[in-house]
């Protein structure tokens, strides 16, 4: 499976609990090309804590 490194550019709005998940939608960029996500965390604190420059693979 090939992964790619995604970065934060842009936090879109507070977290919000989901299916049993904190989640919080975001901008990100990947290989120059600028996208959106939600971002999936297990606490409140940890979905707060993302910021621009968050790194994930997709």
């Amino acid at each position: 499976m090939y992964l790619i490194d995604c970065y934060v550019t842009k936090i879109i709005g507070e977290p919000y609990r989901k299916f049993g998940a904190w989640w919080v939608d975001a901008e990100y960029e990947s290989e120059g090309s600028p996208s959106k996500t939600q971002l999936m965390f297990r606490t409140e604190e940890a979905a707060r804590a993302a910021q621009v420059g968050h790194k994930f693979t997709a």
